[in-house]
């Protein structure tokens, strides 16, 4: 089975460890179509080139990009730039994109012009009704009566595309976390000192670590915050305030980050909502957290975790976390206590992480969904039917050629 994946955007390397699990299943091939990546991404491609000898990805050039934006939905791929070996027909197509994007209608066209019939898949993971300027709602219904199915990765991504009409099948397909990177160190001890919170993410509002920052104050606790965001100067004077206390750390790729979580007594995502105005002034996109991919990689360090009733946070924390209202810091600050002052209780979210992140959001799992999915497609069965047998193993490896994007 040979599967044509395409995607855009600056976060792409999220999805290069489940590339990397595709690729070792045997009897598929991959294929990956990318623009607009990050330098990140590009290495991550090379290094799967290197590690699997059928892998490709092409890096495609792009006429408009989310850093002029501000948004993925207006990348505009390049699909006629400097020409590469022809494409093998897919027997599948996975977009990884939302339906109104302007780059999933681009990548729907190009199936439909060059490989006709052939099944293709959608990702999803809005949680929010939200409702675009044209022509983007063109563009969603279009995709909504191209695709064969559309995989929303939790229920209120599934929710939104039936309140947005599309009534075809969508089976949940979460997001995951490579468990063989992500894993408790062997020498863990949940509760040691001295207790310290850490953060991973995006140092904005919307992320509540002013929040975070004021609560570790309540609790006079160390804190651990790691990445990057408009919000670093009054990190930083927050650290200046208290001396060894509150520690800053830049990006770190995956092989370096499950070793700072394990510094971490607990995990706390204290998101908020906000209403995002950056493409056009006067349409409010809410913003709310469309999963929490980071709470998965805690969970799988062993990691408790703490998190805001935002978004989709307390669905993926399940029975493996402690919820608070988003906003209020003394009920954080409350939640932190807890698990300072209980070591059974974070012993036990511990291991409750553990289980759900094996159970349910490993790459591994994942991987074998995609494949019940693609398989029941591409054996002819119906969108109602399709990923409920069994998986025939293998995926083959992406081929990636990169053309000048300049």
């Amino acid at each position: 089975m040979h599967v044509l994946t395409t995607v855009v955007g600056s976060r792409t390397e999220h999805w290069t460890d489940l590339f990397d699990i595709l690729c070792e299943r045997p009897g598929v091939r991959l294929t990956v179509l990318a623009a607009d990546v990050s330098p990140r991404t590009r290495r991550e491609f090379a290094r799967l080139a290197r590690r699997h000898p059928a892998f490709e990805a092409r890096t495609l050039p792009h006429w408009l990009g989310e850093g002029r934006s501000g948004h993925m939905a207006s990348v505009l791929v390049r699909f006629g730039g400097r020409p590469g070996p022809a494409i093998p027909p897919p027997d599948v197509v996975h977009v990884i994109g939302e339906a109104a994007y302007l780059s999933t209608w681009q990548a729907l066209r190009l199936c439909r012009r060059r490989w006709p019939g052939v099944p293709t898949t959608l990702y999803a993971a809005q949680n929010v009704v939200t409702r675009f300027p044209m022509p983007f709602p063109l563009l969603e219904r279009h995709a909504y009566r191209s695709v064969d199915m559309i995989l929303p990765i939790t229920p209120a991504a599934r929710d939104v595309l039936r309140a947005k009409g599309y009534r075809g099948a969508a089976p949940i397909v979460p997001l995951g976390v490579d468990d063989r990177i992500f894993r408790p160190p062997p020498s863990r001890r949940v509760g040691y000192q001295p207790f310290t919170v850490g953060f991973v993410g995006r140092f904005e509002h919307h992320k509540g670590v002013l929040d975070l920052l004021r609560a570790s104050e309540l609790v006079d606790c160390d804190v651990l915050l790691v990445g990057d965001g408009s919000l670093t100067a009054e990190i930083d004077l927050a650290a200046a305030r208290r001396p060894g206390r509150v520690r800053r750390h830049a990006w770190v790729g995956h092989a370096e980050l499950p070793g700072l979580l394990g510094e971490m007594s607990v995990f706390a995502l204290p998101s908020v909502e906000v209403v995002q105005r950056n493409v056009l002034p006067w349409v409010g996109i809410p913003l709310r957290e469309q999963f929490g991919r980071v709470l998965v990689e805690a969970m799988a360090c062993g990691v408790p975790v703490v998190g805001s009733d935002v978004g989709e946070v307390p669905y993926v924390m399940g029975d493996a976390g402690l919820v608070f209202a988003a906003g209020d810091v003394a009920a954080l600050a409350g939640r932190l206590a807890a698990l300072r002052d209980d070591p059974a209780l974070a012993q036990d979210l511990s291991a409750r992480g553990l289980t759900r992140v094996r159970t349910h959001f490993t790459w591994q799992r994942v991987a074998e969904r995609l494949c019940q999915v693609w398989d029941g497609l591409c054996d002819g069965g119906s969108a109602a039917t399709a990923g409920t047998g069994t998986p025939n193993g293998r995926i083959t490896a992406v081929a990636v050629e990169e053309a000048s994007t300049r």
